[in-house]
């Protein structure tokens, strides 16, 4: 669970899980939005946080977990594009197809407090994932915040903290703030998001069975559009109004919990995909713009059997000098614009997009057949070259609703509004779901890493000293055999260059055999003359190889010492002196 920190900064999941389920009638603080549920909280950012770590959280017990509120995402400066890795998003798709007994587990992930660098929630792949419903926030008089950021992919809004002279999300802290246990200065989407989690857990306590798509539909439905000077509302072909800066609008949750009370599941999601359209054309400057069209046909969506929309999504791959320059905009077949793309003065990244995906939701309901058209401008200058559009890939989810359909849910869905199913015995049958085991994942802890990380320094070291101590060993032997039981022993320049430091002496190592050097004038065996004055040496074959030795004859009867054998053989070592090597001659 997380803890607080050395400097009570940790206190972000603590503030968010009391908006959901603060509980009521106990003179503390306030009450959460969903006060009956349970909250489990997982620890993902008190640390580093991995691509691994990221997709276990969001499948955590997500047979028991059924609304993981997700009050973070990418850093919010107005020139960051990122989001889940392969493993994250791996999970999400997981967690909707598996979770919740198969219903789908819900992710509501907040838009993000990028609005004051004019970041955009389309450059948060969190934030125009289709698995994740996506919640902006108003202030209390129901405008935009400053820090607030828009974009084609959010779903609705609902209340936060404003500036400094407006009220801010009154939840629970550890702090005990003035002995209340409370904190007043709860803002940002970061608590706009839980709210809309609370009210998403209410709507599944009277439907348990709502899929993770049908709590999408009945925000769309549901979602209250209301006037905002700031705001700029548009009204598609299914008759849903959205704002960039509001989605569908406010949440609403009587609205809500009616809706699911006799909601019917939509049919199945159903998918195209067009191929990888390569296109390798310059994007000029305003006022000219570049257009790329893909038109689908009846016959594209025979197979899938969709008939109406849901999310569009656009995946492309652009270079640029500097990627905050360009705006990208999608129109649906109907004419529904959606700016998937803004221009962000602070983005001067040179790398441009690659397989980035946008989305869109501004073309709910509608159909889906016709042509789309993608288009992008450069609003930079003549001083930078013109970007390229590499290629672009066209990805349309939806259903197989008809748009009579989609009219006829309406219309059930604002009879209800009026409260009498909430108040009667009305139940629409629920199935009971997929039994599926909950998988067991491993995660390497802390405490985990730091015990392999003293085992590994603790084998390096072994491995060192080890090392070292087998050289010095061997150089000691090659010291011993040289001249081990010699008393006369000395070393001889031309042998070998190992150097030996004992008793605070430097020595040089012999080696025991080297090769004849003819050129050098150099030979392993000499005549060698017997000497009375020297003490007999042992059988010189025991210490020198055949091979160093030769037979030698006398030179001149000088060399013989005035007798001995006519032939004989013999061993020289090289280091030793000419009286000592002459002792160790053979008698004839």
């Amino acid at each position: 669970m997380p803890h607080p920190d050395e400097e009570n900064g940790n206190h972000h999941g603590t503030r968010c899980a009391g908006e959901i389920a603060a509980v009521p009638n106990n003179s503390f603080c306030t009450v959460g939005v969903a006060y009956g549920s349970r909250i489990a909280g997982i620890r993902v950012l008190d640390g580093p946080l991995t691509d691994s770590m990221e997709a276990i959280a969001f499948n955590k017990h997500y047979q028991i977990n059924d609304i993981y509120s997700c009050s973070w995402g990418p850093d919010d400066d107005g020139k960051t594009v990122d989001g889940p890795h392969q493993l994250g998003k791996a999970a999400l798709q997981h967690g909707v197809i598996a979770g919740r007994r198969g219903f789908g587990s819900i992710f509501v992930v907040a838009s993000g407090n990028g609005g004051q660098h004019s970041d955009n929630c389309n450059y948060d792949g969190y934030a125009n994932s289709i698995y994740t419903v996506t919640i902006g926030a108003v202030d209390e008089m129901g405008s935009m915040p400053f820090y607030a950021e828009e974009c084609a992919s959010m779903l609705a809004v609902t209340f936060s903290g404003g500036d400094k002279m407006m009220r801010s999300i009154v939840t629970t802290d550890w702090d005990l703030q003035k002995g209340t246990g409370c904190t007043e200065g709860h803002t940002g989407t970061s608590a706009a998001a839980p709210l809309a989690a609370g009210m998403i857990a209410l709507m599944l306590q009277v439907r348990p069975c709502l899929t993770w798509r049908d709590v999408q539909h009945i925000i769309v439905f549901t979602a209250t559009k209301y006037e905002d000077r700031h705001a700029k509302w548009d009204t598609n072909q299914a008759g849903f109004s959205h704002s960039h800066q509001h989605g569908f609008g406010l949440l609403n949750a009587w609205r809500l919990v009616n809706a699911a009370k006799i909601w019917e599941s939509v049919p199945y999601l159903a998918s195209y995909v067009s191929p990888a359209l390569k296109e390798g054309r310059s994007i000029p400057l305003l006022p000219q713009e570049l257009e790329a069209t893909w038109n689908v046909s009846s016959a594209d969506l025979q197979l899938s059997g969709m008939r109406t929309l849901e999310h569009v999504a656009v995946t492309v791959t652009i270079t640029h000098p500097r990627r905050g320059n360009l705006e990208i905009r999608l129109f649906c077949p109907s004419g529904m614009m959606s700016l998937i793309g803004t221009t962000r003065s602070m983005d001067s990244d040179p790398n441009g997009f690659a397989d980035w995906t946008f989305s869109t939701v501004r073309c709910w309901g509608e159909e889906a057949q016709g042509t789309y058209r993608l288009v992008i401008r450069d609003t930079g200058d003549e001083s930078l070259r013109p970007g390229t559009l590499k290629q672009w890939q066209l990805t349309l989810y939806g259903s197989s609703w008809s748009p009579a359909e989609m009219k006829e849910r309406q219309r059930l869905l604002e009879e209800a509004m009026s409260g009498r199913y909430l108040d009667s015995n009305f139940s629409l049958p629920c199935p009971p779901g997929l039994e599926i085991p909950e998988e067991q994942h491993y995660t390497v802890t802390a405490n985990t890493l730091k015990t392999l990380l003293l085992l590994g320094c603790f084998a390096v070291f072994w491995t060192f000293y080890y090392m070292l101590e087998v050289c010095l060993t061997r150089n000691n032997v090659g010291f011993d055999l040289s001249c081990s039981g010699s008393t006369a022993c000395r070393w001889y320049p031309h042998g070998g260059k190992h150097r030996a430091l004992e008793n605070g002496l430097e020595m040089e190592a012999v080696p025991l055999y080297r090769e004849k050097e003819a050129e050098e004038g150099e030979v392993e065996c000499e005549q060698l003359q017997p000497s009375s004055k020297n003490p007999p040496l042992p059988d010189p074959s025991l210490l020198c190889p055949p091979s160093a030795c030769s037979l030698w004859e006398p030179e001149s009867p000088s060399a013989q010492g005035g007798g001995g054998s006519a032939g004989g053989q013999g061993c020289s070592w090289p280091g030793l002196e000419g009286e000592r090597a002459a002792a160790w001659g053979g008698e004839g």
